[in-house]
């Protein structure tokens, strides 16, 4: 007997006349409760259907539990979904834990005059990256990473034939004072000229000169006296082109600002550069920067140029080892620069200072932690 067939025949065997006792009767020999009287019709559509979808469970779980690959595959997908929301819930807790602070060295006053900061770091205080002001080809570059150079020391030339000569063109022109003798030289004679057209009408006691002719003497000697302005003032602009010249041929030439040590190199003698780049790394290390933050409440009693002392201490955030005892036992003075007119809006109210630090011994590196006493006894 075919699916369909079946089908069509289970209501005749189970279904037909479902009415009264026989209705009643007949649920029970299928496994359902007995319920109240209805119609044949609505019977059927009631408990005939449900008969069916449970014939159909059973049918489908004895096919998983009969698969072994359809069980394990069941299996870790559950321990996949339990160990998801165990992790899940494992960091949910971790986030809800609140986090230990890291005990901090106390800050505060020493005693009625000096305040003591800790945590404080050392920077340098002169750092520049150095280059031209225009573009060209490096033609020296000699000096090399470590050189220590004083101030005004030429580190670094570009090619300047071209600007060298247009400097020579222009200081032979503002040397050049021919056009000032020819303006004096005219004027004298011009000047000459009036004066004896108007002796020799003097002396005849008439006008032996027309006066038109005089007026045209008095019109010269006045224009070669404006050529004699004229010349001085040409001469004064070449003199002008010569400086101007002379200040091209400088941007060719790149200089130490300051005494220092030359870091960082970045070109090479040959090299095109362009404006701006950077070419080497200059630091003075002979003072650096101390800075760090100090608490609000003491901070108001801090004033620009106060005496500080800083000694270098070990780091706790680093982890990397004691320093030496030379480092520890050193003790370098300085002077307070400067105090944050802001506060820390995050965590802690304090307040940001840095002071100047002699170097003493070149001890003081870039990065080390420092612990500072400021001197607010004696205000300068």
């Amino acid at each position: 007997m075919t699916r369909r067939q079946e089908s069509v025949s289970m209501p005749s065997a189970c279904c037909s006349g479902w009415s009264g006792e026989s209705a009643v009767a007949t649920a029970a020999n299928c496994g359902f409760p007995p319920r109240t009287r209805v119609p044949s019709s609505r019977w059927s559509r009631v408990h005939c259907r449900p008969h069916r979808c449970w014939s159909r469970r059973r049918i489908t779980m004895s096919r998983i539990t009969h698969n072994p690959r359809a069980t394990a595959l069941i299996g870790s997908a559950l321990a996949l979904i339990i160990c998801t929301a165990w992790l899940l819930d494992a960091a949910a807790q971790d986030r809800r834990r609140p986090i230990p602070e890291k005990p901090r060295q106390a800050v505060g006053p020493a005693n009625g005059g000096t305040i003591i900061g800790d945590g404080f770091r050392i920077k340098l205080l002169r750092q520049v990256l150095l280059g031209f002001d225009r573009v060209g080809i490096i033609k020296q570059l000699d000096l090399e990473e470590g050189r220590r150079v004083q101030s005004g020391v030429v580190i670094a030339r570009l090619d300047d034939e071209v600007a060298r000569a247009a400097l020579n063109s222009a200081k032979k022109k503002a040397s050049n004072d021919v056009h000032n003798r020819y303006a004096a030289a005219s004027y004298a004679v011009s000047k000459n000229e009036r004066e004896q057209a108007v002796q020799a009408n003097k002396a005849a006691g008439m006008a032996v000169v027309p006066l038109i002719e005089i007026k045209r003497l008095i019109l010269a000697e006045q224009r070669s006296q404006l050529q004699i302005e004229q010349a001085v003032h040409d001469q004064a602009v070449a003199v002008l082109d010569s400086t101007l010249a002379q200040a091209q041929v400088n941007t060719y030439v790149l200089r130490a600002p300051f005494d220092g040590i030359v870091t960082r190199r970045f070109k090479q003698k040959g090299e095109s550069v362009g404006q701006g780049d950077p070419i080497v790394e200059l630091v003075d290390t002979s003072a650096m920067k101390v800075e760090g933050r100090i608490p609000l409440a003491e901070a108001i009693r801090l004033r620009p140029g106060q005496k500080v002392t800083v000694r270098l201490i070990d780091s706790e955030d680093d982890g990397r080892g004691d320093l030496p005892q030379e480092f520890k036992q050193a003790r370098f003075p300085g002077t307070l620069v400067y105090i944050d007119p802001g506060v820390n809006l995050v965590g802690k109210r304090d307040v940001r200072v840095w002071a100047r630090v002699n170097n003493q011994r070149g001890l003081l590196r870039h990065g080390l932690t420092a612990m500072i006493e400021i001197d607010t006894a004696n205000n300068p």
